[in-house]
């Protein structure tokens, strides 16, 4: 997929703020989750609708369906065989949650496994969206779809509020699809609406601007009650709280797909930043796995930190070097090195050159 080079920065954001997040246990950066999500929600969609425009040309589930495996699944496994020789793990009890990417049904049982898989529970996630999200696709109008997206997003906090008293821990709420799927949906409406309208994101920047800078505020400010932490389970957070931050990135995003110019812009489209967000998939895998072995040699939180980050990001690149970007440069006709065909939401704006790699 051809790339919004701005999009490769958001998704660097992302991973810092996961990253931080765990190296310093720092409150609220747990939402670059959230922002994956939405960014993987906008990116899905415009791939699929783009699909559905010319099935008898391109197909439709087949080639969505091996873009993802070849995407996802390498460096997937290669994490799985280092971090097995890394840890001890008990393969012998649960091996098939990781076999399914169901890794975050057993921790929302409260069935919690090995530290450095814990970023597998969010891997999950997206693995059950992209099994739902294509059918929903591929045989609703647009209309529906819309439709869908936006029952989605109001309907979430509702359910997640009902479903609050059943649980005595936060885990279900916090890792489990059905609960999380308001941020993927607000991403597939961002996508859906610009399919149907190109100007549609860019008569909207101010509005996306004024959007998540609401949404932040009411974060920030409800985030001082005790009561509005994940940890919390309270029907307050479990309903505004995850719709807050679904909100609150859906406007980013919003916003910063309308830019062209400026210093947002013009960091986001760095070229350091958009190469931390094109390795960050595999930074992702690694980083808690990376910052637990160095946490047995290292006591200094910034000192591990530091270390933690350079370790990750080195083993991203090289994964990306000599794993990934050559898997995903193969054609597999003849396995002839060729550049991926663009598959573009339809009427995006502008995109540059390169090969496409969502957080999946």
């Amino acid at each position: 997929m051809a790339r919004v080079p701005q999009l490769d920065g958001l998704r660097a954001v992302a991973i810092l703020m996961v990253f931080t997040g765990h190296a310093f246990r720092i409150p609220l950066l747990w939402t670059g989750v959230d922002l994956f999500f939405v960014l993987s929600g906008y990116l899905i969609t415009g791939i699929l609708l783009r699909l559905k425009e010319q099935p008898e040309r391109t197909g439709y589930f087949a080639p969505f369906y091996v873009r993802r495996a070849r995407r996802i699944l390498p460096p997937y496994l290669l994490f799985l065989v280092v971090a097995g020789s890394l840890f001890a793990l008990p393969w012998t009890r649960g091996w098939y949650w990781y076999i399914f990417f169901a890794t975050n049904i057993p921790l929302a049982l409260g069935q919690a496994g090995a530290a450095a898989l814990m970023p597998l529970w969010s891997l999950a996630v997206e693995e059950q969206f992209y099994l739902v999200w294509p059918l929903v696709v591929r045989f609703c109008s647009r209309e529906n779809l819309r439709r869908v997206a936006l029952s989605t997003i109001v309907l979430s906090p509702l359910v997640r509020a009902a479903a609050t008293p059943l649980f005595s821990i936060h885990l279900p709420i916090y890792c489990l699809t059905i609960f999380r799927a308001d941020t993927l949906a607000a991403g597939a409406f961002l996508a859906i609406a610009q399919a149907e309208d190109r100007n549609w994101i860019t008569r909207r920047r101010y509005a996306g601007l004024v959007i998540l800078l609401t949404a932040g505020i009411l974060l920030a400010l409800l985030s001082l009650r005790p009561n509005f932490r994940t940890s919390a389970n309270s029907v307050l957070f479990n309903s505004a709280g995850y719709s807050l931050t679904a909100i609150f990135f859906a406007g980013a995003l919003t916003y910063v797909l309308a830019l062209e110019h400026g210093i947002v812009y013009r960091v986001l489209t760095c070229k350091r930043a958009r190469y931390l967000g094109r390795i960050s998939y595999t930074f992702y895998l690694y980083h808690v796995a990376v910052l637990e072995k160095t946490a047995g040699y290292v006591n200094s939180p910034l000192a591990r930190a530091v270390i933690g980050f350079v370790l990750t990001f080195t083993v991203a690149a090289i994964s990306w070097r000599w794993l990934e970007s050559r898997i995903l440069n193969v054609s597999l006709e003849g396995w002839k090195p060729r550049m991926l065909p663009t598959l573009n939401p339809p009427n995006s704006p502008r995109r540059s050159a390169g090969l496409g790699s969502e957080l999946s």
